[in-house]
């Protein structure tokens, strides 16, 4: 798939860093699947082999599986008003925007699981919990500049976000908490594909 198909100049602007000599550019839903979901997704899934996983899974998820029907309203709550943002905004909803807040959801669960919960608390006893948040959330940061190519100064702010997630994460003790947090926030920093709004540009002017 072409990188200049459809490209969005205001996020181009926004977050992500100028197409390399070669045309480097992440200008799909598609691509920030393959370089940034999975990614996370193979991140948090080789988290589950370390040592202490089910330890901090256990801690994490107390008010989740002592309520789950209040997460579940609330997960619901969450999404619902992410579709009635989208039509108060002018967008259709169709498959591309549903199969997007659902990437959201999933991303925000992988990075949230993988860099507030499991290796925080892995690293806390060597080094310390703050160091252990300084290190994670700077992996964190590293892996969006890398995979999703933004700004340096971009990184530089999704690593303090990631110290405001992680200090969410130590005071509610509350990782079901911390990823609906997660969704909002990025729900609103990119509301639909990177590609969508310049393809609705090109299909008034045909």
């Amino acid at each position: 798939m072409a990188t200049d198909t459809f490209r969005d100049p205001a996020l181009e602007r926004r977050l992500q860093r100028k197409a390399s000599a070669k045309g480097s550019f992440v200008a799909t839903f598609r691509q920030v699947f393959l370089r940034h979901g999975l990614t996370m997704g193979f991140v948090a899934l080789a988290c589950l082999f370390l040592p202490s996983t089910l330890t901090a899974i256990r801690w994490g998820s107390v008010s989740l599986l002592s309520a789950p029907f209040f997460y579940l309203t609330a997960l619901s709550t969450l999404l619902l008003f992410c579709l009635i943002f989208l039509l108060f905004t002018g967008h259709k909803i169709n498959q591309i925007e549903v199969a997007w807040i659902a990437y959201l959801l999933f991303i925000s669960t992988m990075e949230e699981f993988a860099f507030r919960l499991i290796l925080p608390n892995l690293l806390a006893e060597p080094i310390g919990v703050f160091p252990a948040a300084i290190a994670s959330n700077l992996l964190f940061a590293c892996i969006h500049f890398i995979t999703l190519r933004w700004k340096f100064i971009n990184c530089i702010g999704v690593f303090f976000a990631g110290l405001g997630l992680s200090r969410l994460m130590v005071n509610t003790e509350d990782i079901a908490f911390v990823v609906l947090v997660h969704l909002f926030f990025t729900f609103l920093n990119t509301p639909t594909p990177p590609n969508h709004q310049a393809k609705e540009e090109a299909s008034k002017q045909d």
